[in-house]
């Protein structure tokens, strides 16, 4: 995620600064194509073990713990970390 917002502005600013169609106008929207791209591509993965891993191993541990039933469910639960551990 480090990486996005970086990669977004310097985007946006090329745009700005340079109007006419230019080699780093065009390096920086596929950079911040290739870094969204990757980001998705992550988020999904990570989520998907997140999901196998907490519906095998963390609700056999913990009585009290409800199987994950979807994807949506383990990426609110990351999101939901990320916020507590800032």
């Amino acid at each position: 995620m480090s990486s996005v917002i970086p990669a977004v502005l310097k985007a946006s600013l090329e745009g700005f600064i340079n109007p006419e169609d230019s080699r780093e106008k065009k390096e920086s929207y596929i950079t911040v194509a290739a870094v969204l791209i990757s980001f998705v591509i992550a988020l999904v993965l990570i989520s998907l073990i997140g999901k196998l891993l907490w519906n095998s191993v963390v609700c056999e541990l913990i009585s009290v713990a409800r199987p994950a039933k979807s994807f949506v469910q383990m990426v609110g639960l990351f999101v939901f970390v990320a916020l507590i551990s800032c």
